[in-house]
């Protein structure tokens, strides 16, 4: 998460501590009882983090993603598809300029996409005449925002043979998804699925699979069970809660849905007394997740809550889980129930070379960047200043990771200016630590990282002049993208400023072809902009 828990401590069998919900960076996540179910966290950008421990093992054993780690066995139950509870969330406009006006239901591309002057080629430097910024109208209400306790990203996943599926939620409890073609129009008439909200989407030929939450099945109040259960004075008004599910949809209807956390009618979210068994569900807590797909099965990794019967009665703890289907749909016996706690930001990749999930979070378990479950230090970050971009394999072993985090002379949990750099590592600590953006005065954050063909990668982030996380409607927030080598890091030519609205929760895409895409609001509700960065030829 993007903000630092507010209290500390932990246990060694549940999440982090007390009720807090976050797990570091920008604003502190308040909790209204003593150990207990909290209230609503403050959106305040910039609080101190709070380094709070998190619990080691948690909810049972689990295998590692990364090179080194050892597999276990996780648990979990496949469940039916629940009515969904509403999301909320405005749509935000784009940047001007770059992409040309679309009409309804279509939409026309521009090629012209970046704003500022073209740094010319260095190899595979960024210039403007690969960016092409397309804006579509796909017909339905786009909901869109940087909330991540509730949080409405804009996902793009591209098919095997070509194209790709767009998803997003609407203000009608569903997740909508599209097809585009190759140049990044519509291509076919928009769906929806049942949906709290989502998180990630991976797409095929034949449709794809979403990471999405529903109703839980607790009965009681709001689905959660007993609100007596808790520790201290349950939550006023009270806090609805739900259960992660992977979703598979073939064409436009859905194939089936699995069940990746353990709440259901018989042990409810909180439990089934004050001393009840642990339960792992989704509460108001941040649960922004990705999915990985190993050629034959798909991981979702996820910030979630567990219940804990501590002292007598249920507190509610923070972090992340991992869990694996197969095609049909069937749990496997791969991922972990509890890992990093409390766990911001979650990233995962599948390496091939080592035949592994590779799952990386962000924790204010000694405040740092770590492998998932082991807690392996890849990086220490000062969590008012960390976002977290994604993961690359890198040429000749190991990963990439990008990360802003506080420079020389800033103030420590504060809002200051942070920088961006990139990081390599294979099994622990990072190996390489570059620079990608310190500019003095300058506000560098939300970091991406993408594969750009099979030697180079695609690094972005954001820069504006005031200090914190950058505010959604900062008008100063700029995004930029440069290339850099995927064996030395290495950057290819200068960074490039392109004219979309950036945002921290999302990614930016590699795609089979050796472009990669990127996805913002548009200039009107039903409209998406897609950045594309062509391939180098």
């Amino acid at each position: 998460m993007d903000e630092s828990a507010s209290t500390a401590g932990g246990t060694a069998g549940g999440g982090g501590g007390a009720s807090s919900a976050t797990a570091g960076g920008a604003s502190s996540a308040s909790s209204g009882v003593a150990g207990g179910a909290g209230g609503a966290s403050s959106g305040a950008a910039g609080g101190a983090g709070g380094a709070s421990s998190g619990a080691a093992g948690g909810a049972g054993g689990a295998s590692s993603g990364v090179a080194g780690g050892a597999g276990g066995a996780s648990s979990g139950a496949a469940g039916s598809a629940g009515n969904t509870s509403s999301g909320a969330a405005g749509g935000a406009a784009g940047g001007a300029g770059g992409a040309s006006s679309a009409t309804a239901g279509g939409a026309s591309s521009a090629t012209s996409g970046g704003a500022g002057g073209d740094p010319g080629a260095a190899s595979c430097g960024m210039t403007r005449d690969r960016i092409r910024i397309t804006e579509i109208d796909v017909g339905v209400p786009v909901l869109n925002n940087e909330d991540e306790a509730a949080l409405k990203p804009l996902v793009i996943s591209p098919m095997p043979s070509g194209g790709s599926r767009l998803a997003w939620m609407s203000n009608d409890n569903q997740v909508h998804i599209v097809q585009l073609d190759t140049r990044d129009q519509v291509a076919g008439r928009p769906f929806g699925l049942p949906a709290n909200d989502f998180s990630d989407l991976h797409a095929d030929d034949t449709g794809g699979v979403l990471l999405l939450t529903r109703d839980a099945e607790g009965g009681g109040t709001l689905n959660c069970g007993a609100p007596t259960n808790l520790c201290g004075t349950p939550p006023s008004p009270p806090i609805p809660c739900h259960d992660m599910y992977m979703v598979r949809f073939d064409g436009a209807s859905e194939t089936w849905a699995t069940k990746l956390t353990s709440s259901s009618a018989a042990l409810p979210p909180y439990s089934t007394g004050p001393t009840g068994p642990d339960v792992t569900m989704i509460w108001w807590y941040a649960h922004h997740g990705r999915i990985a797909f190993d050629g034959a099965r798909y991981a979702g990794y996820f910030g979630a809550a567990i219940s804990v019967s501590q002292g007598g009665c249920i507190n509610i703890h923070q972090g992340d889980r991992m869990m694996v289907v197969d095609a049909s749909g069937a749990l496997q016996r791969d991922g972990f129930d509890w890992g990093c706690s409390h766990s911001g930001y979650e990233r995962i990749l599948w390496d091939d070379r080592v035949n592994r999930f590779v799952t990386v979070c962000k924790t204010d378990n000694n405040n740092r960047i770590a492998i998932a479950p082991s807690y392996t230090t890849i990086y220490p970050v000062d969590l008012a200043y960390s976002n977290l971009g994604n993961l690359v394999t890198a040429s000749g072993g190991g990963y990439w990771l990008t990360t802003s985090n506080i420079r020389p002379g800033q103030p420590a949990g504060a809002s200051g200016l942070a920088e961006v750099r990139l990081l390599h590592f294979t099994g622990g600590a990072a190996d390489q630590d570059i620079t990608v953006a310190s500019d003095p005065g300058l506000n560098h954050r939300a970091p991406h990282l993408a594969a750009y063909g099979d030697s180079r990668m695609i690094a972005a982030w954001e820069t504006t002049t005031k200090a914190g996380d950058i505010a959604r409607n900062d008008p100063a927030r700029t995004l930029y993208v440069q290339t850099r080598d995927r064996a030395t890091g290495e950057a290819e030519g200068e960074p490039l400023e392109v004219d979309v609205l950036g945002n921290r929760y999302q990614d930016l895409v590699a795609f089979p072809d050796g472009s990669a895409a990127f996805v913002a609001p548009g200039s009107a509700s039903t409209r998406i902009k897609v950045l594309r960065i062509l391939p180098c030829a």
